[in-house]
């Protein structure tokens, strides 16, 4: 009697959510080594300037410009996150905890950056432009607004796609490997784009175990003229315009990345 072939299907993978101390030391294994756009941020700030960083993470642009700068303050809403860049400063940085659409400060800065697509995480245009406006009125009357946003091809977001990045990275003390997926999103008809960070955790260790950890979160895909005027409306005046950390001019048909040097609409410069 024949037996049915019977086709064997692999297991669907199962990802742990993430929790937030293990995205922070994550977070830090990948970023703190990336040092490309902290020239930027360096030479657009005046020596001896009081600058606030929003979303400063494990404070690695906060710890440069602290070398220089006159009194720098990080800001980020993950107490996890903090930690890290607390103990990773030798500068005398501030680090406060504190969510950046609902900012309470009492003085004024030379320079506010939101570096490396921050923005983009606040997802809507309300919260953007509350943020901006925030910003604003933080500034000194001759201060600027220092930020990079993600600029996703249009004609992705008029289609269902899927983009995906592979990046590895040794555990501490080559203890292991750390394998990191990034698989975004886009959807038909909408400015806003999903991104899933998947990490696999390896160790060298035969007995320690493995884990695969995600989180998935929606950002802003806002048209460049879309965050044009959101700088306009938000009472800034354009001064600079980038598509690479060295000051290339940004190229509005083929950057994705968009650097921006803002003042206030009532500065003199």
């Amino acid at each position: 009697m024949h037996t049915p072939h019977t086709q064997h299907k692999e297991p669907e993978e199962v990802f742990l959510p993430l929790s937030p101390s293990r995205y922070a030391e994550f977070y830090s294994l990948e970023m703190d080594k990336h040092t490309s756009d902290i020239c930027f941020y360096l030479n657009n700030s005046a020596e001896y300037s009081k600058v606030l960083e929003l979303g400063c993470g494990t404070g690695r642009i906060s710890r440069e410009l602290s070398k220089t700068c006159r009194n720098v303050t990080g800001l980020d809403l993950s107490h996890e996150m903090l930690q890290l860049a607390t103990s990773h400063d030798t500068n005398g940085t501030d680090y406060i905890c504190m969510d950046m659409c609902q900012m309470a400060f009492t003085t004024q800065f030379d320079h506010i950056i939101i570096p490396y697509n921050t923005l983009n995480l606040l997802r809507t245009e309300s919260a953007i432009l509350q943020c901006l406006q925030q910003a604003n009125s933080l500034l000194t009357s001759t201060g600027s607004l220092l930020f990079q946003v993600y600029l996703p091809e249009r004609s992705l977001l008029k289609q269902t796609e899927k983009l995906f990045q592979f990046q590895m990275f040794s555990l501490p003390d080559n203890t292991g490997k750390l394998i990191k997926e990034s698989i975004r999103s886009f959807t038909s008809d909408t400015d806003i784009f999903s991104l899933e960070e998947r990490y696999r955790v390896r160790p060298s260790d035969p007995d320690s175990k493995k884990e695969d950890l995600h989180h998935i979160f929606q950002l802003a895909g806002f048209s460049f003229e879309k965050w044009i005027s959101l700088i306009k409306f938000s009472h800034f005046k354009v001064t600079a315009l980038f598509g690479d950390y060295s000051n290339r001019p940004f190229d509005k048909a083929k950057d994705r990345l968009l650097l921006a040097i803002v003042s206030k609409q009532n500065s003199s410069y």
